[in-house]
Formats: structure tokens, C-alpha cells, sequence
């Protein structure tokens, strides 16, 4: 086990990993952002504003909560992508690239009509 654990800092601390870490980390941490704020959020209006059975009200406070997180984590996952392809493309990050991979991330996953994105 202790040489798992070796390994895996080993990877982890490697230089030539860290824009595959950075980007899996956005995803994840997306995942994890959307669904905490999602859940309680949706699941009070659930509550306050749909007069209906229980099972109903779950299945659209885990649907909204499900689209959320999923938005969010692709969201970061392309625009951290983005971001590393324009600063390996022009050798460094420039002023600009943060709002160019910002504004592709945010069409290509908000731009799509459903309730979650219209919140």
C-alpha cells in the first residue's frame, strides 16, 4: 500500500501531468459545486412551488440537481481545456484566452433551452 501511495504522489508532483490533473480536477470539482448548490436550491422550490406526489418532486429535484452538476463540471472541463490550448498554441497565456475559452465553454454547454440553464 505504501508504495501505491508513493506512486501515486510520484504521478501527481510529475510536471508533464499537471494541465491532465488541472482539467480533471475542474470536472471534478464541477461535479461536486453543481450538486451542493443545486440540491438544496431545487429541492426548496420543489417543496415551496410543485403541489405533487413525493416521487415526482425527488425525481425532478435529482434531475435538476444531475443537470447542474453535469453542466457545471463540462463547463470547466472545456474551458480549462481551451485554456491550455491557447497558452501551448501561442507559448503563453494571453489577457484574452480566459474570456475566449469562457465564452465556447459557455455556449457550447449553456446554450442549450432546459430549466436548468434558464435559472
Amino acid at each position: 500500500m505504501d508504495s501505491l501511495m508513493k506512486a501515486a504522489t510520484e504521478f501527481i508532483l510529475t510536471p508533464e501531468y499537471h494541465d491532465f490533473l488541472s482539467v480533471v480536477k475542474g470536472f471534478r470539482n464541477g461535479l461536486v459545486y453543481g450538486a451542493k448548490i443545486r440540491f438544496p436550491h431545487a429541492l426548496v422550490m420543489t417543496l415551496l412551488f410543485r403541489r405533487t406526489n413525493f416521487k415526482d418532486m425527488s425525481t425532478f429535484v435529482l434531475k435538476a440537481t444531475r443537470q447542474h452538476a453535469r453542466n457545471l463540471a463540462f463547463f470547466a472541463t472545456i474551458y480549462k481545456t481551451l485554456l491550455i490550448l491557447q497558452r501551448r498554441m501561442h507559448g503563453k497565456q494571453r489577457p484574452l484566452d480566459s474570456f475566449v475559452a469562457g465564452l465556447v465553454g459557455g455556449y457550447i454547454v449553456f446554450g442549450e433551452n432546459n430549466n436548468v440553464n434558464q435559472q
